[in-house]
């Protein structure tokens, strides 16, 4: 009689540990709901899209109740907004939409998306302007916008105006002019489901008041990299490392400059690799872009292919680095010329590189000679260009042969030159035609 209330209460333990072990797992007590906020703030990049499967990824692991794509964005790229979009449309998580302040461009693409579409008071959305306004980009993304509020129910028509400012909807725009709506609006126009005061007002209403609220963030690493691949900061960090390796190139030794381009450099390339957009393939294209260049200054004279084909691995590189044909055209072309108009300071405070010196022609026994410190008996000579002042260069002087560097204007061989100050072992020249006139 024992052994069978012994084997009796085993199997009742059995049975409401498996009934425990499946409730749980299904979610269904009150205990076990979970809201997943994914916040949107700021710019549209690829960093919020990681951030945005991060946390879909989350919430489906976690057999969270729902999803709210909390947003507060004027835009960004559309690429990235379609990618989020995409993400929204793929999770079978519910997921809601809710425009705390804004969604407008990308950001309005990424609200039509949710199944529900909450907005705060006093929000809005629209907008959605394409740059630049071209018809083919306009008409690629009316037709998103068209087709993702169509398939969440919404009109699409009304979702279309925010893109293409010549579309007319009778009673709600104009023709010329793109479609933006309040929260209010967009309720009354069935574009948004439902106006809240705040976050806690949308949970009461979605019935999930009680369940718990796990806000996705990024990592430090993933905020780092939001700001790095910030366009402004891309072409600063682009300029500072250009300009860095080439002070260390114009300085003896190992010091502040060739740090600084390197850690500047390391920081944009780090920045896209870690929102999944570069690879390091890249990064190796652009270091054998670096080498070459190095081999056409220190090893082979001149400039010929070997310094060609290193300038276009290193714009092939930066150019595939960036997320978008139209951000690479733009940051590269402002760094490169911010970069050039410092080179020029540099040569003119700086004078030639140490590299100068090993390419250039200074062997004694051929004539040429290293330049001495502190030359001052040489300031009032004059001497004959042999090599173009560009603006460093060789002159003769008294059939010496010294490296010179002019006051930043081109000095083309043969012509006379006047040597008005030496700084160490930096030698200036001016043309003496120039002088006279």
């Amino acid at each position: 009689m024992k052994r069978k209330i012994i084997f009796y209460n085993l199997f009742l333990g059995l049975v409401l540990l498996i009934g425990l072990t499946w409730t749980s797992s299904l979610g269904l007590a009150s205990g076990f709901e979970s809201v997943y906020r994914v916040p949107i703030d700021g710019d549209v990049g690829p960093g919020m899209v990681n951030l945005v499967e991060k946390g879909i990824n989350e919430a489906e692991e976690a057999r969270a109740n729902a999803i709210i794509i909390e947003l507060d964005t004027y835009g960004g790229l559309v690429d990235s907004g379609i990618r989020i979009r995409d993400l929204i449309f793929a999770t079978e998580t519910p997921t809601i939409t809710y425009v705390e302040n804004r969604a407008w461009s990308a950001g309005a693409l990424i609200a039509l998306a949710g199944e529900k579409l909450a907005m705060a008071e006093g929000s809005s959305i629209g907008a959605a302007e394409t740059r630049p306004r071209e018809e083919k980009y306009i008409s690629a993304l009316r037709k998103e916008f068209g087709a993702t509020a169509e398939r969440r129910g919404r009109d699409s028509k009304l979702a279309e105006a925010m893109v293409d400012s010549s579309l007319q909807v009778p009673g709600v725009i104009e023709a010329d002019k793109l479609l933006s709506f309040s929260a209010s609006e967009a309720v009354d126009n069935q574009v948004a489901d439902l106006v809240v005061a705040d976050q806690h007002q949308l949970l009461e209403k979605l019935a999930l008041e009680e369940a718990r609220l796990v806000t996705v963030t990024p990592t430090s690493a993933e905020r780092l990299a939001g700001i790095v691949t910030n366009p402004t900061i891309s072409v600063f960090l682009l300029t500072l490392g250009f300009l860095g390796l080439f002070l260390e190139g114009i300085t003896p030794g190992w010091g502040v400059g060739g740090t600084t381009g390197l850690v500047s450099l390391g920081l944009f390339f780090s920045g896209y690799i870690i929102n999944g957009v570069a690879s390091w393939g890249l990064i190796i294209l652009f270091l054998v872009g670096v080498f070459l260049l190095f081999l056409e200054l220190v090893v082979i004279p001149g400039f010929g292919v070997t310094g060609a084909g290193g300038i276009i691995c290193i714009l092939i590189s930066l150019f595939f680095v960036f997320p978008t044909a139209e951000m690479a055209l733009t940051v590269i072309p402002i760094a490169v010329i911010l970069s050039l108009i410092g080179l020029i300071i540099m040569i003119k405070y700086f004078g030639t590189s140490h590299f100068w010196n090993r390419i250039s022609l200074q062997k004694r026994e051929e004539g040429y000679t290293a330049t001495d410190k502190n030359q001052q008996d040489l300031v009032g000579k004059q001497g004959r260009v042999i090599t173009p002042l560009r603006p460093t260069g060789t002159i003769e002087v008294a059939e010496e042969y010294l490296d010179v560097v002019s006051q930043g204007e081109f000095i083309e061989s043969g012509r006379e030159v006047k040597i008005i100050q030496v700084s160490g072992s930096r030698i200036i020249v001016k043309s003496i035609k120039e002088e006279s006139d």
